[in-house]
């Protein structure tokens, strides 16, 4: 009698049991158990999707930066060049005066002096800084013709500004090539005598100064800026109908 009734007191116990538990086994399916590792990768996702992607207006924009760091380099060419661009030479050569009466030009010995500035180097380009200059020339001649009873004595005064524009070349730039057109005036004073009387006739016209020629700034020494100048030219000035053409050199000091 004990045994049967404690059996069926059992019974009950193990099927209130196994009802309790039943709930607890369950799992949801749609929450899983979300391990650390995966907790921390959710958490930077979201964090990488907010960074925006790179588009071209970013590529443009990046490329407009540099092209303007570009500029500011060129603009801020030649603050470490010690020249300044300025030159004195001393000229010297054959002046092939035109003769006004249709004969083959006298030849007459010429010298004078010139000034030299690289105007170039005020537009802050490279490519321009050597390339642009002008001078400011001062060249003399002089004739004498004749008979014995009559001698004329001319001297003739050029005075010009002449732009050029030079191709260097060479790994400094030390050397070029030129063209030059300027303008100015020439002076010229004659003095006839006859016999025993004198007459002085002068004059001044315009002229155009006009040529190619060879330039080369020579470095003297490397602890210093001056350089040794010179020039070989082919120059005509142009005075009224007459050509007369200048065929030279020039030497001097460059700073």
């Amino acid at each position: 009698m004990k045994t049967a009734a404690s059996s069926s007191w059992l019974l009950p116990c193990l099927l209130g049991g196994l009802a309790l538990s039943a709930p607890a086994l369950a799992q949801d399916e749609d929450a899983p158990y979300a391990y650390p590792d995966e907790e921390k990768s959710e958490e930077e996702s979201p964090r990488r999707r907010s960074q925006p992607e790179d588009t071209p207006d970013d590529f443009r924009r990046t490329s407009e930066e540099e092209d303007e760091e570009d500029k500011d380099f060129d603009r801020l060419a030649g603050l470490d060049d010690p020249n300044t661009g300025v030159a004195f030479e001393v000229l010297g050569g054959a002046m092939l005066l035109s003769s006004p009466k249709g004969q083959f030009a006298d030849v007459l010995p010429a010298m004078g002096g010139r000034f030299t500035w690289e105007y170039g180097r005020l537009l802050n380009v490279e490519a321009l800084r050597e390339a642009l200059w002008f001078d400011v020339r001062y060249t003399y001649a002089s004739v004498r013709e004749g008979t014995r009873l009559i001698i004329g004595d001319t001297r003739l005064h050029y005075a010009t500004i002449a732009p050029a524009y030079e191709l260097t070349f060479g790994q400094s730039k030390d050397y070029g090539a030129y063209v030059q057109v300027g303008g100015g005036v020439a002076y010229t004073d004659t003095a006839l005598t006859v016999g025993d009387k004198l007459t002085s006739v002068d004059g001044l016209k315009s002229l155009i100064q006009y040529g190619v020629g060879l330039r080369g700034r020579t470095k003297v020494s490397s602890e210093s800026n001056v350089r040794l100048a010179w020039r070989v030219e082919l120059m005509r000035f142009r005075r009224g109908y007459l050509d007369d053409t200048f065929v030279g050199a020039s030497l001097g000091t460059a700073f």
